[in-house]
C-alpha cells in the first residue's frame, strides 16, 4: 500500500461517507478501508470532526475554484461584470446539486452545522463581489441579496420555472 497521506485519508472518507453518510462513518471504517488502525489517522487528523472540516473544505474549495478564480472580460463593465458573476455563482451551485445531489447534500448540511465555515465562505464571496464590482463595503449585502441563488436551502427551488427571471429581478434591485 503507498504511504498512508491526508489526501489518501480524504479519499477513503469521501467514499465511505459516499456509501454510508456522514453520520454513520467512523474512524475505524476509514482505517479498515485503508487497512491500518484508527489510531494511524491521528497522526493526520486531530479527530473524526477534524478530518470532516477538512473533507468539506477540500469540496467547498474544488466546487467553488471557477467562481473565485473568474475574471471579467476587458472592457466590461462594472455592473455587468457583477452581473455575470453572480450567475456564474448562481449556475455552479445549482450545477453541482443537479450533478451530484447526494454528496451537495451531505457537505453542504455539514457546512450549513459549523457557523465559522459558513463565514468564511461567505465572507469570501463577499470580498469576490466587492472585487468584481468595485463597489467597497457593499459586498455583503450583495451576497445576501442572491442568497436564494447561492444557498443551499433553496437548492430544491432552482429548478422551478422562473428561476432566471426571478434572478434578474433581484438584479434590477441591486444594480
Amino acid at each position: 500500500m503507498a504511504r498512508l497521506s491526508q489526501e489518501i485519508i480524504l479519499n477513503m472518507a469521501e467514499k465511505i461517507i459516499y456509501e454510508k453518510g456522514m453520520e454513520k462513518t467512523t474512524l475505524y471504517d476509514i482505517a479498515g478501508n485503508l487497512n491500518v488502525t484508527h489510531a494511524a489517522l491521528y497522526k493526520h487528523y486531530r479527530n473524526k470532526e477534524d478530518l470532516f472540516q477538512k473533507l468539506a473544505l477540500r469540496w467547498l474549495e474544488e466546487t467553488s475554484r471557477e467562481i473565485f478564480d473568474w475574471t471579467q472580460d476587458a472592457g466590461q463593465t462594472p455592473d455587468d461584470a457583477l452581473h455575470d458573476w453572480l450567475w456564474l455563482l448562481a449556475d455552479t451551485k445549482k450545477k453541482r446539486y443537479k450533478t451530484d445531489r447526494k454528496m451537495f447534500l451531505l457537505y453542504t448540511d455539514y457546512i450549513e452545522q459549523n457557523e465559522e465555515l459558513v463565514k468564511n465562505h461567505v465572507v469570501h464571496l463577499a470580498q469576490k463581489a466587492e472585487e468584481v464590482s468595485g463597489r467597497t463595503n457593499q459586498g455583503n449585502a450583495i451576497i445576501t441579496a442572491f442568497t436564494y441563488f447561492h444557498n443551499p436551502y433553496f437548492a430544491s427551488r432552482w429548478e422551478q420555472a422562473g428561476y432566471a427571471d426571478l434572478f434578474e429581478d433581484v438584479w434590477q434591485i441591486v444594480k
